[in-house]
Parts: structure tokens; C-alpha cells; sequence
């Protein structure tokens, strides 16, 4: 019974470490809303939420774990990277039009 509470423990924090990183843009603010200085905090963490989802990608220990322990795992989580990060470079790019259209100083 132990061995199997300690297994469950186990891939219980395996999966919760292995996960994609969360975003979305449909409850971000409307970039025409957004202040220069919104704009550029938005990017910065963009480029934390995509950092991370390339960590996460490809071979990393999450997409292994997963892999060993349970196969389709690693592929979703090898979608899930995939469209975070399709997801934070559309977002980023309407944010560096909103910058240029602005007059906002460079990123």
C-alpha cells in the first residue's frame, strides 16, 4: 500500500513539474488599450512564458519523465509548448506593431 501511495505521489509530481507553461491571450488586455509602459512589461513576460515553454520542448527531463511513464504525455506536452509558444509570438508581434504605431521608445 505504501509503494503505491509513494508511486502515486510520485507521478502526481511528475506531471504537475512537467506541464507547459499557461497562457492565453483571449483575457489579455486589447492592445490598443495598452500604455507604452504596459507594452513593454507584456513583452518582457512573454519572453518569460516562451523561455520557458522552450525549455520544456524537445528533449527536456519533463518530455523523459513523461516518455517513461506514460508516452502520450510527452506528446501532449510537446503540443502544449508548441502552441504556448505560436500563441506568445502572435501576441508579441501585435504588441511591437502597437509599439511602432505609438511612437512608444524601442523595445
Amino acid at each position: 500500500m505504501k509503494k503505491l501511495t509513494l508511486g502515486l505521489l510520485a507521478l502526481t509530481s511528475i506531471t504537475l513539474a512537467s506541464c507547459a507553461p499557461k497562457y492565453t491571450a483571449a483575457t489579455a488586455k486589447p492592445v490598443s488599450d495598452m500604455s507604452c509602459a504596459e507594452i513593454k512589461t507584456e513583452i518582457g513576460q512573454l519572453n518569460s512564458v516562451r523561455a520557458e515553454a522552450e525549455a520544456k520542448k524537445g528533449f527536456s527531463k519533463e518530455n523523459v519523465l513523461w516518455a517513461v511513464f506514460f508516452l502520450p504525455g510527452a506528446v501532449v506536452n510537446e503540443l502544449d509548448n508548441r502552441e504556448v509558444i505560436a500563441k506568445v509570438d502572435a501576441r508579441s508581434g501585435e504588441l511591437v506593431k502597437a509599439n511602432s504605431a505609438k511612437g512608444c521608445p524601442s523595445l
